[in-house]
């Protein structure tokens, strides 16, 4: 069971309000863009970026290096490869993984089958209390998929950065979303 006053003193001493100075600089989403993944914003016409216009992006220069970045990235960054790392470690079955994280058979296989591109990240966050990962582990598994965590201008980082830094734990989807009730935030996990 999580001790709530114990929680409430761990939120409010690492939360950072997101209009503050210091939140602004904390906020990962605020942070200098990237040349490639602007490029790539601009090649497919997203992020409000205007798309080339009568100019093949093969023949952009930036398109090489962007190139060169995707032909770089290792395999063993691969989310999926590493969530199978992870549950081989732990010793635990598939079943036994998608009840612990809360979630249907359907949803954990096709993240785990590749079938969602990038998971929610309440469903990766879910998937790091199943497997009763540390917190740098839960970290490795997020970034993997691409989340930045935790974020300290978000409530609910702070309380599941508890969650996995209290030596009371490791503790149970269930309590965490208890947790969260209490501090009025949604549940996590694909069954709720």
């Amino acid at each position: 069971m999580i001790d709530i006053e114990e929680l409430t003193k761990f939120v409010n001493e690492n939360y950072i309000e997101p209009d503050s100075e210091e939140g602004k600089r904390e906020n990962p989403f605020s942070l200098p863009r990237n040349p490639l993944v602007d490029f790539a914003r601009k090649i497919t016409g997203r992020g409000g970026m205007n798309s080339f216009s009568g100019m093949s992006p093969i023949n952009n220069p930036d398109f090489s290096k962007l190139k060169d970045k995707i032909k770089d990235s290792d395999d063993e960054d691969d989310f999926i490869r590493r969530l199978i790392f992870y549950i081989n470690k732990k010793e635990m079955t598939h079943p036994q993984v998608y009840n612990a994280a809360g979630m249907t058979a359907d949803c954990f296989h096709k993240i785990i089958s590749g079938k969602t591109k990038t998971p929610k990240r309440e469903n990766v966050i879910a998937l790091a209390f199943a497997l009763k990962l540390n917190l740098e582990e839960a970290q490795d598994l997020l970034a993997r998929a691409g989340y930045y965590f935790p974020v300290p201008t978000i409530k609910e980082d702070i309380i599941f950065q508890y969650c996995f830094v209290s030596k009371k734990g490791p503790y149970t989807i269930d309590e965490v979303n208890e947790a969260l009730c209490k501090f009025k935030f949604q549940p996590i996990g694909g069954r709720v």
